[in-house]
């Protein structure tokens, strides 16, 4: 059994591919697809997180907005988890599927770096698991106050130089993961 996880988080239609598309996008995805196809062969858990949208979004359950993107891969074996605020751990049984198949360690993208995935991480933290964000596999919209790279580009600062309860939140990249995680 694994210790590791892959939680891919929020990267649905509705959200992603609006008339300007996610940072990025295309990249993500494709580096989210190599994410998980490693860790599938690795025996280790992947996890995808779908936010259920209130009446007005673009992300209402069963509607084309609440789909994942098309180009993602999602094995038969994956686990899905709904979710209806910012932490994919409130609320939801994804700290207790972690915790029933051994998962010490998580790797967490997707969608947006500065609510969903900023919020999993830092509850991951407080909860005790070694927690790392791949570096280039989370993307966002652009800003009325700041463009998506500066977005990016401020988490990363945010996360290698705080800590939760002593626990760190550490971005790394997609090329160093599969070199350590699943080699």
């Amino acid at each position: 059994m694994a210790d590791t996880a892959v939680i891919v988080i929020d990267m649905q239609r509705g959200l992603v591919q609006r008339a300007r598309p996610a940072y990025r996008l295309d990249d993500v995805v494709s580096g989210i697809n190599r994410l998980t196809a490693a860790a599938r062969a690795a025996h280790a858990p992947v996890c995808f997180v779908q936010h259920d949208g209130d009446a007005d979004d673009d992300i209402v359950p069963g509607t084309p907005g609440w789909e994942l993107h098309e180009s993602l891969v999602v094995g038969g074996a994956d686990w899905r988890i709904r979710k209806q605020v910012s932490d994919s751990f409130h609320d939801t049984p994804l700290a207790a599927q972690l915790d029933g198949h051994g998962v010490r360690s998580v790797l967490i993208c997707g969608y947006a770096t500065e609510f969903c995935v900023d919020s999993a991480a830092r509850r991951a933290a407080l909860l005790g698991y070694r927690t790392t964000v791949v570096s280039d596999l989370h993307t966002t919209n652009e800003r009325t106050h700041l463009s998506a790279a500066q977005i990016v580009a401020h988490h990363h600062f945010v996360w290698e130089n705080n800590t939760l309860s002593g626990n760190a939140v550490r971005p790394r990249p997609l090329a160093d993961v599969l070199a350590t995680e699943f080699a």
